[in-house]
């Protein structure tokens, strides 16, 4: 059955998303990782043709149910295998596994099109049992039971709760979890920082005023891509406000380890905080990057949200992809 592409956007794809199906190759665990799922007679018995990044054909003899997940691949990437934490960018197709009609599919038109979501995030488990240790490229065909699918809130109407569902996943992108450059010694006078288990940041202010002018520190140098003006960037971040004397010295003013996903950041001029992208440019995929923002640099002396009139901002930054 040839998919029928319909608009699969952020929300359903955080809902709606899961694992790949295989025409003669099963999903292997890339070195070091454990998946979570393998491919079994379910999966195997799927059969997915078309190009990567295009909508899929798919055919499989109906009814077709499983106890657990199962996934196998159809087409084969590259790449470091996938964490629960990684946001990837994917193209996925859902199908009834008891009539083979599809549910709900991605437009197949890009990465800007494509469902952008963190693996360990989505509701549905045989989503993440199927993505854990795939890679970037990978074609999946996943074959998942009905308490491992998708939510009664957000299941399609075409969709019973006995159903199991057959998802056809193409992995276009996978970012980083977190910074993974070279630690670097940073001068003294600025912020100290201290990461969590996670690697979400906790900033500590020094002493006295902040600096007048922009300040710009590598905690960690990567060796990716380089941000140049203009691109967008994928990131993980933290500020506070660093205004001595004033109740929101210290404050928590902006973060996206709260959200539970990255940001993306268009890197130019009156799109985001002008130091933010000054400090930005030039850095590396895989860095992290502490940056001490004077208030010329940031909001100057209009107050907005948690952050008040004249106050510098302290990012830290790290740059997870391109």
């Amino acid at each position: 059955m040839r998919a029928t592409p319909s608009r699969l956007g952020a929300a359903a794809a955080a809902t709606l998303l899961t694992a790949v199906a295989l025409t003669g190759c099963s999903a292997g665990a890339a070195a070091g990782c454990a998946p979570e799922a393998s491919s079994g007679l379910g999966s195997e018995s799927v059969r997915v043709s078309g190009a990567f990044g295009s909508a899929p054909t798919v055919s499989f003899a109906k009814p077709l149910h499983v106890q657990d997940t199962q996934v196998s691949t159809v087409i084969r990437g590259s790449g470091a295998p996938i964490e629960p934490a990684q946001q990837v960018v994917a193209d996925v197709t859902f199908l009834d596994a008891t009539t083979g009609e599809v549910a709900t599919a991605s437009e197949y038109k890009g990465d800007a099109a494509a469902a952008r979501f963190v693996v360990g995030n989505v509701p549905l488990p045989g989503l993440r049992k199927a993505l854990v240790c795939a890679q970037v490229g990978d074609r999946l065909a996943a074959v998942i039971p009905p308490y491992q699918g998708i939510p009664a809130e957000s299941r399609p109407a075409s969709i019973s709760a006995g159903d199991s569902i057959v998802a056809v996943v193409d992995v276009r992108q996978a970012y980083l979890a977190r910074a993974d450059g070279v630690p670097q010694v940073m001068a003294g006078g600025l912020p100290s920082v201290v990461l969590g288990a996670d690697g979400r940041p906790g900033i500590t202010l020094p002493e006295g005023n902040p600096p007048s002018t922009l300040q710009v520190a590598d905690l960690r140098t990567g060796s990716g891509a380089v941000l140049r003006r203009g691109d967008t960037a994928v990131v993980q971040f933290t500020a506070v406000v660093w205004k001595p004397g004033d109740a929101q010295n210290g404050a928590l003013a902006d973060s996206s380890w709260t959200d539970g996903a990255p940001r993306v950041l268009q890197l130019t001029e009156g799109q985001n905080v002008k130091g933010l992208i000054t400090a930005l440019i030039g850095q590396r995929v895989g860095s992290q990057v502490l940056a001490v923002l004077p208030p010329s640099e940031a909001y100057g002396q209009q107050s907005t949200g948690q952050v008040p009139a004249g106050a510098s901002l302290v990012y830290v930054v790290d740059v997870l992809g391109r």
